[in-house]
């Protein structure tokens, strides 16, 4: 299924996870589960937001996607923003949240949105291993 789907009334996204799940049980290819369904990772930042809009949701750049994964309580494990252009996007970047499961739809769907307030003057982490190690 592609950019322009049609979306029941019956199943509506109201969450940002809950949009991730659906996106994430289509069975793209440029984003997916890893064997035991504890993290996914995607290759195509692009295309998950025109994917999140397509559902309803104003991600309009990298930094309001980063923002809502932030919200909820995702973690990134991996980062490929960082790396240098990749056309054949061989990159992946990876996230895990302790209740967004492959198995446990119901969990995930009870993740709510979390605001963290932090000082200015925070100093940020250093960036995450290698996809390597995690996946």
């Amino acid at each position: 299924m592609d950019i322009h789907k049609i979306i029941t009334l019956e199943q509506p996204c109201v969450t940002f996870p809950q949009a991730l799940y659906r996106i994430l049980a289509e069975g793209h290819t440029w984003i997916e589960w890893n064997r035991d369904g504890t993290r996914f990772r995607y290759n195509d930042p692009d295309r998950l937001m025109r994917e999140l809009q397509s559902l309803g949701f104003k991600a309009q750049d990298s930094a309001s996607l980063s923002k809502n994964f932030n919200d909820y309580g995702f973690k990134r494990l991996s980062d490929a923003r960082k790396s240098r252009y990749d056309p054949w996007r061989t990159n992946w970047t990876v996230f895990a949240h302790q209740f967004f499961l492959l198995h446990d739809r119901e969990s995930s769907d009870a993740i709510q949105r979390r605001r963290i307030r932090r000082p200015r003057n925070q100093i940020k982490k250093a960036s995450p291993a290698s996809d390597e190690c995690i996946w």
